[in-house]
């Protein structure tokens, strides 16, 4: 999710494309089937290359880098987009790069604009004015902010960040192929607003709402996948005038407090039935990454829509056997007796998603086998 590096120093960006490159491809050949991707962050640009090279040359190292390591096509002013598994049944995968503001002080208002340039190889954030200290404030900085955390100041107050005109004509370009039944957006920032509030000119992306309209328009569900904001909020927009468009956004958690892992359903004809999210988190005491959780996100607009005949009936045998056992749990060899015995001509388990979807039933277990599964009947 970007932010290889802190502050811009390019020291380590060069070791964490090795690092991750060892790690991710320790298996060999049969390890390369999965693309290791990247998109920049605010914190992998630096002030020097902005400066000398301009506002897409800076990305040339990283993106070398990564072509040199085997890594995806770095995108720089045009998404990049790419397939998992390959072939036109595969899930859409398009990377953003929404870190071309970083350091570009026309960008900036003139007064921030006219110090910054003045400050030569200082440093030092600029001063934005006394902070409320009456309590009031929704934002209160430290009153002797250490080093480490100045710099951050600095570096916040030369982020600009927005999609390009560009990247973003692209970006619709491929979601209006016949073919693209939903997408998977990858990029460093933000969206939504977040929940933390940020001293800096640009806390947030500068035209996000022009961005999520033309996602929404698209009436298709879009999946978000951003870091940035060092906390993981699972946040949905949509518009009721485009219901089958959804904007789900994941943000991914520092690295060091863990990682997300994503399980995607869909149906035989390519359509995105719901999405399981699966927090792993690391306990500072000890050290171990914990399972957290699970939560599953449907991505359809109307779940019923989906359902034909034979899933309708399956839902009514599987009320009427809990009703009759008083108890709305079940097994997965239940329901494969209860499918046989009315011989009804469907695929058990992308019924049953079908099912979770629509919030008939409420399956435990989806990363397990299916054999493991153990299913809630809801309530009607």
């Amino acid at each position: 999710m970007g932010d290889f590096t802190s502050r811009g120093d390019k020291t380590f960006i060069a070791s964490a494309f090795q690092h991750f490159t060892l790690l991710c491809r320790a298996q060999g050949r049969s390890s390369k089937a999965l693309p290791l991707i990247f998109v920049p962050g605010n914190h992998d640009v630096n002030r020097d290359d902005a400066r000398e090279l301009g506002p897409t040359e800076k990305f040339s190292e990283m993106a070398s880098l990564a072509a040199r390591l085997g890594w995806q096509t770095v995108p720089v002013d045009q998404p990049v987009h790419f397939r998992l598994p390959t072939g036109s049944a595969g899930a859409n995968f398009i990377l953003v790069n929404t870190a071309i503001g970083s350091w570009e002080l026309q960008n900036l208002p003139a007064f921030l604009r006219d110090r910054l340039e003045a400050l030569g190889p200082s440093t030092e954030p600029v001063d934005l004015g006394s902070p409320d200290t009456s309590g009031h404030s929704p934002a209160t900085p430290p009153s002797d902010p250490d080093k480490e955390a100045s710099d951050d100041e600095y570096y916040g107050q030369m982020d600009t960040p927005y999609i390009s005109r560009e990247m973003l004509a692209g970006l619709q370009e491929l979601l209006q192929q016949p073919d693209m039944r939903y997408g998977i957006m990858i990029g460093h920032h933000n969206l939504l607003p977040q929940k933390t509030p940020r001293i800096t000119p640009y806390a947030e992306m500068l035209n996000s709402g022009f961005v999520r309209t033309q996602l929404l328009q698209g009436n298709k569900p879009i999946v978000y996948l951003h870091g940035h904001i060092h906390a993981d909020p699972v946040e949905i927009v949509n518009d009721p005038r485009f219901p089958d468009g959804k904007l789900i956004c994941i943000s991914a958690p520092e690295i060091q407090s863990g990682f997300n892992e994503l399980v995607f359903f869909t149906t035989d004809q390519g359509e995105l039935v719901g999405i399981r999210l699966i927090p792993y988190r690391t306990n500072v005491a000890d050290g171990t990454v914990m399972e957290g959780e699970h939560c599953f996100i449907s991505t359809m607009s109307n779940g019923k829509a989906f359902l034909n005949n034979d899933t309708f009936d399956l839902m009514r045998r599987l009320r009427d056997h809990a009703t009759r056992r008083g108890n709305g749990l079940l097994f997965w060899d239940e329901i494969t007796e209860i499918a046989a015995s009315a011989e009804l001509g469907l695929d058990l388990e992308d019924s049953l998603l079908m099912l979770q979807a629509a919030r008939f039933v409420e399956i435990d277990g989806l990363t397990k086998a299916n054999s493991a599964w153990r299913i809630k009947v809801r309530d009607e």
